[in-house]
């Protein structure tokens, strides 16, 4: 109370003199503003970033109209107002002023009202810039994502029913724009896209931005309701619009996550990643498009991530759970046993038996198909060793994954894996899955040279499901083509179809290469398939896949027993 009382004893340009002396040890912008005689005082940086005449400036409250964003000034006036007739003694608020470059910026001006000695009305108080608080951005002039996670907390907390939608869009290839036109183009596409946004929805429709090149619209107001895919489509076509006004020298695009629902419970932590979980299914499913929160798909992903723990925990204790199971390939003629098809199987401590389909694409995604790539490798080559104890020519063939031929040393593995098991390297196929991966790159196909120069064999799985596994043949040479149990189906059904992989056929034993055909379940479908003569075939008819002691026990051993009657 004493200091204040001296304070209020002292002429407003002694006030002045102290504040221009704190100035200098403040990031702060510290002001006077006589509310009595209607006289603003700012400092000179103040001026300087602001469009203000000067620091000393007459009829206060229209001077500051000029600075402050055309949006904000009638509810500022008010606060003001309020000041000046001494209904309130305390300003703090937070809104936009525009520089002199024209950039929305936010800020938080607060303020104190006390009497000077000639009795004048004063509001002292400083001024911050939000964004250089992380608070408000001033590339966007949007506030920043702790102003989101405030008012969200907020609505969540008192009226979660209000919230009419939330909308998290993200700009496509955002990365590529800075990296190929340098950080202010990106800053100019973050400023543009913003102007999209606010263009499309009502003024009182909270926008944010959040991190690097993410937004977030929240709406509590809108009267009538908007429908938030008309709020993202009106958004999208504003931004195709603006790309070719500027002739596409910039093309950009952006995905949407909405939540339009159940609010109930959650707070900003929730919000922030479900809407997260929303937008990345909208790029997973192909980037410029919305996705709208779903909460079985999210109980999926969840599963997914927890799937995926539970492997890597299992790969970490010595691949716990794993197993190699195989299938036999026989000779197609004599229906003798030739080979086997490495398949990999999990039974989960928590989850039980795990299909493949589930668990391949998981590994793939989080490269953990790399070590258990490796685990499969070695455990074929060893069992496939064993077994030609009684088979000499026995060959095991293992797929590989798009991910361990673009990611792994594959080289090195297979050299390491023939040279430590001590297998002749004819012994082992490679079948190249997800074929379209491969696509004209040098660098595979020279890694698939190298192979076939170490006599390993490369073979071309589910041959017949695309449009371009010809090519693929030439390019890879691969000695050995599977064709898909698909595709054999429709040669059974349609006279057509047979003619076609009679002609494959043909045409893969013209350049040298065997055929397997996959699927064979039943007499009928082997008779007819046999007349297409293929070299080998693999199908339920001749076994299932099993672990290795069934194996042994099913098919090994009846082969002793006909080498022993021999």
């Amino acid at each position: 109370m004493e200091s204040e009382d001296k304070l209020e004893d002292m002429t407003i340009s002694q006030i002045k003199s102290i504040m221009d002396i704190m100035q200098k040890a403040s990031d702060a912008y510290l002001y006077i503003m006589d509310l009595t005689a209607k006289i603003y005082i700012v400092p000179e940086k103040m001026a300087e970033r602001f469009a203000f005449d000067s620091v000393w400036m007459e009829n206060c409250v229209e001077k500051l109209k000029t600075v402050v964003y055309p949006s904000d000034w009638d509810k500022l006036r008010q606060d003001i107002l309020r000041c000046v007739s001494g209904e309130q003694e305390i300003h703090d608020m937070e809104y936009r002023w525009i520089d002199r470059e024209g950039r929305v910026i936010w800020i938080n001006c607060k303020g104190t009202v006390i009497y000077s000695a000639e009795g004048h009305r004063l509001l002292i108080g400083k001024v911050n810039e939000l964004g250089k608080k992380a608070r408000a951005d001033n590339v966007t002039g949007l506030r920043r994502e702790p102003r989101f996670r405030l008012d969200a907390e907020a609505v969540l907390r008192d009226k979660p029913e209000s919230i009419r939608y939330i909308m998290r869009l993200g700009i496509d290839n955002f990365k590529e724009i800075n990296e190929k036109d340098g950080t202010d183009a990106g800053d100019e596409v973050l400023w543009e896209v913003s102007k999209s946004i606010l263009s499309v929805v009502p003024e009182d429709v909270s926008v944010y931005r959040l991190v690097a090149d993410e937004f977030m619209i929240m709406d509590t107001v809108s009267e009538p309701r908007m429908d938030p895919n008309d709020v993202y489509n009106a958004i999208k076509l504003k931004i195709a619009q603006l790309v070719k006004e500027k002739n596409y020298n910039r093309f950009f695009t952006v995905s949407a996550g909405i939540m339009a629902e159940d609010f109930e419970g959650k707070n900003s932590d929730d919000i922030m990643m479900l809407s997260e979980f929303a937008l990345n299914e909208a790029k997973r499913a192909g980037k410029n498009q919305m996705a709208v929160f779903n909460k079985n798909d999210y109980s999926g992903y969840l599963r997914q991530l927890d799937i995926r723990k539970e492997i890597r925990r299992d790969i970490a204790n010595k691949f716990r759970g794993f197993a190699v199971y195989y299938q036999p390939i026989v000779d197609a003629d004599t229906h003798e046993l030739i080979g086997a098809e490495a398949l990999l199987r999990w039974n989960s401590g928590k989850y039980g038996h795990v299909p493949p389909y589930v668990i391949i694409p998981i590994m793939e995604e989080s490269g953990l198909i790399i070590p258990i790539g490796r685990f499969v490798l070695w455990e074929a080559a060893r069992t496939c060793k064993e077994w030609q104890a009684v088979i000499p020519d026995f060959h095991v063939h293992v797929n590989l994954s798009y991910v361990q031929v673009h990611k792994s040393d594959l080289i090195n593995d297979v050299n390491e894996c023939i040279n430590e098991v001590g297998l002749s390297p004819q012994s082992l196929v490679l079948e190249l899955t997800e074929s379209g991966y491969i696509e004209t790159d040098k660098r595979i196909r020279e890694l698939f040279k190298n192979l076939k120069e170490r006599n390993i064999n490369l073979a071309i799985d589910d041959f017949g499901t695309g449009y371009s596994n010809m090519r693929y043949l030439r390019e890879i040479e691969a000695k050995t083509i599977k064709l898909d149990r698909s595709f054999v189906l429709q040669a059974l059904n349609n006279e057509y179809d047979y003619t076609i992989i009679c002609h494959i056929i043909n045409m893969v034993h013209s350049v040298g290469s065997t055929v397997v055909v996959e699927g064979i379940e039943f007499e009928n479908e082997l008779e007819k398939m046999k007349a297409a003569k293929p070299d080998m075939i693999q199908g339920y008819l001749f076994g299932r896949p099993v672990n290795e002691a069934d194996f042994r026990k099913l098919f090994l051993r009846k082969r002793l027993t006909q080498v022993s009657e021999q």
